[in-house]
């Protein structure tokens, strides 16, 4: 990959990590002579930091809501998974500021854009080693935010760590990411469809035995 698609695949990768998106979906509905047609729904949804952001800090379960609660302190897992992979990113994009002897910003998604800034000063090591994390942390909060539906959650082990309950399948995304080992799979280099077929045939086995 030359330099500068290396640097698009970077600005694409903090693009949808940080900026918000406008979603077009065509809903059917049948009018009165019963055709079928076709109406857009649209929306905004917030970069997905910003979306791990919120669902991190939903109100703690009875806190904040009248009646009893169920139990003191706890959160749900969405919030919580949400929670350490947005401290996971903070961190790792901490660390490049670091690095790159860029000044932290306020907030994650401007020390992103600070370290897209200064892509271009980068040698092909740094740049391919940025595009690499971006990518990770893409996977990652793409499978974390559940934004479409929660994400599937096969009972097989991961097939890099083996650790079972572990793995986290985005299937709107396509994207996927262990909990375990933090090794990601997606669609963009086929490794999503490897993993697809791993889960089915250790499926299929537990099936029969």
């Amino acid at each position: 990959m030359d330099r500068n698609t290396t640097i698009t695949t970077i600005t694409g990768l903090a693009e949808q990590l940080c900026d918000p998106r406008h979603h077009v979906e065509r809903v059917p509905y049948w009018d009165t002579n019963r055709n079928r047609k076709f109406r857009e729904w649209r929306t905004t949804q917030p970069g997905l930091l910003s979306q791990l952001h919120e669902a991190a800090v939903e109100p703690v379960d009875g806190l904040n809501e009248p009646g009893p609660r169920r139990t003191p302190g706890s959160r749900p897992p969405l919030a919580l998974e949400a929670l350490s992979t947005h401290t996971a990113i903070a961190a790792y994009t901490a660390r490049w500021c670091w690095s790159l002897r860029v000044d932290l910003r306020d907030t994650v998604e401007d020390n992103i854009r600070a370290m897209v800034g200064r892509a271009p000063t980068l040698d092909d090591g740094e740049l391919t080693a940025l595009a690499s994390e971006m990518r990770q942390w893409y996977r990652w909060a793409a499978t974390a935010t559940r934004w479409i539906a929660p994400p599937f959650e096969p009972h097989v082990p991961c097939p890099s760590c083996e650790k079972t309950g572990k793995l986290r399948v985005n299937l709107h995304a396509q994207v996927a990411h262990c909990r375990g080992c933090q090794n990601t799979w997606a669609a963009d280099d086929g490794s999503i469809f490897a993993l697809g077929e791993y889960i089915q045939a250790h499926t299929s086995r537990k099936a029969a035995a």
